[in-house]
């Protein structure tokens, strides 16, 4: 699939609550849903004929075998990741702005979210409640378990 544009990209998380309001407090919130999707507006742009019959092609094949394909894309996390994405219904690719043989074009997909660990969230929380910068200790613990290993834990030891 061709690279996303940052410009009109959109990200809105699945969300694995079912919600129940009251007639007074706080809602009922239960968690209920395992493996709820997200939905991403993306858009690419389309430079020559080739890309625009690609996009095309890739498009109709999707509709005619509705499967999952791997794109580079950012959602909850700041890099940019691997998600299995599906076209979503009713949202076909639509152009949005043209100049000249230039075409950019817009939709929206599924997106499947990616396994976060829920300890590695407690420690980023944990991190920042506590005023410390949770990146750097996972630069450290990566530069101590996968570049030099064993370096830290004599350090300490010492």
């Amino acid at each position: 699939m061709l690279c996303p544009l940052q410009s009109g990209y959109g990200f809105v998380p699945g969300e694995r609550l079912l919600e129940q309001q009251l007639l007074g407090g706080m809602p009922r919130q239960m968690g209920t849903f395992i493996g709820s999707v997200h939905r991403v507006t993306a858009s690419v742009l389309c430079r020559t004929s080739f890309e625009r019959d690609y996009l095309w092609a890739f498009w109709r094949k999707k509709q005619r075998e509705p499967e999952n394909w791997l794109w580079a894309i950012q959602t909850d996390a700041y890099a940019l990741e691997e998600h299995e994405c599906r076209f979503a219904v009713g949202s076909p690719p639509v152009e949005q702005t043209r100049s000249g043989k230039i075409v950019q074009y817009g939709f929206q997909i599924w997106v499947k979210p990616l396994h976060r660990p829920a300890d590695i969230d407690d420690m980023i929380i944990d991190y920042w409640n506590s005023g410390m910068n949770p990146q750097a200790k996972l630069l450290l613990e990566k530069l101590a378990n996968e570049s030099v290993p064993g370096t830290v834990r004599g350090i300490w030891q010492n």
